[in-house]
């Protein structure tokens, strides 16, 4: 996938996060190192180019630290889901 379709992905999904968070202190710890991330990649993407699955890791990655920090970790729907299937 592109680095910058993941960009804006990873943005999106920042944004959404972070309308009406469950807590607002523990989605800024959560969101915190990815955006850190962000910032460094995006300066170092230049000198410092990384492999395109790389990339896609590091979004997944904050993407899951987004939505930690949308519900806390203990509140994902998702594991509503799998409680309730199993």
């Amino acid at each position: 996938m592109n680095p910058r379709a993941l960009f804006f992905a990873v943005v999106a999904v920042l944004v959404w996060s972070g309308i009406a968070p469950r807590e607002r202190f523990t989605w800024w710890l959560e969101v915190a190192p990815g955006l850190l991330g962000l910032v460094v990649l995006l300066r170092t993407r230049r000198s410092f180019p990384l492999t395109r699955l790389l990339y896609l890791l590091i979004a997944l990655h904050i993407v899951v630290l987004c939505v930690g920090g949308k519900y806390t970790y203990a509140l994902v729907p998702l594991g509503d889901w799998v409680r309730d299937a199993f």
